[in-house]
């Protein structure tokens, strides 16, 4: 961790099973295979379900932060999600961000995101005001790609499939932090909430 006078990118996610992370990595050589260069892919140890992204914040405040949490989402109880199918951002004619789908007890999962919304708004964080679309994300398309390029990879993600996978337990919510490096980021928890 940085500093206590150093600003760091965090923000509130939940981790994925081992088994849901081999079937991504999978799906991303496939895909990444029929899309050449076009798409900066995430490192499958990186996938996880954001809850709530914070920005840059001052590294002195993770404590407070992972206490709030603490206060809204201790308890909630934990639940199961799984993955469910694949997509994109904005739509398949131009997409920007290559997603796998998230099943499973989504009003459990809609309940936790809010708290952690809750959590962070009373902390002094802005509300999001975007509806929350469960969602983890694998990819990017680059921004040089062309019209033609985006189409091609739109129909790649559309006509992929994922493997079956079982449901995973969701039984904490962490605060990370995203370092961002030549190789990728790296995410380092800060703090950890257990769930009911």
């Amino acid at each position: 961790m940085a500093g206590p006078g150093a600003e760091i990118r965090a923000f509130i996610a939940l981790h994925i099973s081992e088994q849901a992370r081999q079937t991504l990595d999978r799906t991303v050589s496939e895909l990444s295979d029929a899309t050449g260069r076009q798409v900066r892919w995430v490192e499958p140890k990186g996938i996880h379900l954001t809850l709530k992204f914070l920005g840059n914040i001052p590294s002195s405040r993770a404590t407070e932060l992972v206490e709030a949490m603490e206060e809204h989402c201790r308890g909630h109880s934990q639940f199961s999600l799984g993955l469910s199918g694949l997509g994109m951002f904005p739509n398949r004619e131009r997409p920007r961000v290559l997603w796998a789908g998230v099943g499973g007890d989504l009003d459990a999962l809609a309940s936790l995101q809010e708290a952690a919304e809750t959590a962070m708004t009373g902390a002094g964080f802005q509300r999001e005001l975007r509806p929350f679309r469960a969602h983890l994300t694998i990819g990017r398309v680059r921004d040089g790609a062309t019209p033609r390029q985006r189409r091609a990879i739109g129909e790649a993600v559309s006509s992929a499939t994922l493997t079956p996978v079982g449901p995973w337990q969701v039984g904490a919510v962490h605060l990370v932090q995203s370092t961002l490096t030549a190789q990728g980021a790296v995410y380092t928890d800060l703090g950890i909430v257990e769930l009911r």
